[in-house]
């Protein structure tokens, strides 16, 4: 019995796809002799094929998050609703840039390992973070959390190396900012106060954030808008009760603050569960960030003479 088959294509401009091309095949053939059949016509195809506008247009960036999590046939599927395909119609998706099909490699839908292949990625090999921490088809984002920023936190609190662990726990802040709110201004403040309670600290949010400039950019706690005199002074104690005031310089607790970071990641994480579409986002710039855990083996290490 005879199906449709169709090879699609991606037609970005810009980074962005509002066009999607499609050409139809009736054939009578097992599913794996099908996505042959369409590999093969992928050229011919191209240049046969019919157009289609969609309503919404995609980044580059959420195509390749939800191919990550399986879910990029979701972004064109209004053109099987058009041609009334049914359910799961058997394809083959092709991005086009300048009208040039780009073919690196082949993978099949659902598969996240796409970037960190041995084949395409010559001779390089890393654990790719989605498939460790995939667990049921979810995402335990709060592992993953603590294995790439608490557990160095941690560690060098222990080690009572505090200025080394405050300048991780205010990175950290701003890692899961960006994460949250994606690379625009004044993402740290937003997301502590939106998340987190550090009230009983005796502290802001823009203080924390001008104690955070001045310890990462210069290890000093006197940002500009300090020198300035636009915002008051911190520091912090370790061992110490919440805050006090010493020398004009208000202290908060390090453990306090840990504490709060910790019950704002919880309020945080709730959010995934009641917002699906934050995984997207999540997948998308998570891919970006750069961790202890995620390191590259060079497999064929190249070396100079002399």
């Amino acid at each position: 019995m005879k199906e449709a088959i169709y090879n699609i294509f991606l037609m970005w401009e810009d980074n962005v796809c509002s066009t999607i091309r499609y050409a139809t095949h009736e054939v009578e053939m097992d599913d794996e002799t099908a996505v042959k059949f369409l590999q093969r016509r992928v050229q011919a195809d191209l240049h046969a094929s019919k157009k289609f506008e969609l309503d919404t247009s995609f980044t580059v960036d959420e195509y390749n998050a939800r191919v990550r999590l399986g879910q990029g046939h979701w972004l064109y599927d209004p053109v099987f609703i058009a041609l009334k395909a049914g359910e799961q119609p058997l394809h083959v998706a092709t991005q086009v840039v300048n009208n040039i099909p780009q073919v690196r490699f082949s993978s099949t839908f659902g598969d996240p390992d796409i970037y960190l292949r041995e084949d395409i990625t010559d001779g390089i090999i890393m654990s790719d973070w989605l498939i460790k921490y995939t667990k049921n088809s979810s995402i335990d984002i709060s592992q993953l959390i603590n294995d790439d920023y608490f557990l160095a936190i941690k560690l060098t609190f222990n080690a009572k190396l505090y200025v080394s662990s405050m300048k991780l726990l205010l990175s950290a802040i701003d890692s899961i900012a960006y994460i949250e709110y994606g690379d625009k201004n004044g993402v740290f403040e937003k997301w502590l106060t939106t998340y987190a309670d550090i009230s009983c600290l005796g502290i802001t949010p823009k203080e924390l954030w001008e104690m955070r400039n001045g310890l990462l950019h210069m290890t000093n706690l006197n940002s500009r808008e300090v020198n300035k005199k636009k915002v008051r002074q911190i520091s912090f104690s370790v061992g110490t009760k919440d805050c006090h005031e010493q020398d004009g310089i208000h202290y908060f607790s390090f453990y306090g603050l840990i504490k709060a970071y910790r019950t704002a990641l919880e309020k945080w994480l709730e959010t995934y569960n009641s917002d699906i579409e934050k995984r997207v986002n999540f997948v998308d710039r998570y891919d970006s960030v750069v961790s202890d855990s995620r390191i590259a083996i060079f497999t064929n290490p190249t070396s100079e003479d002399g």
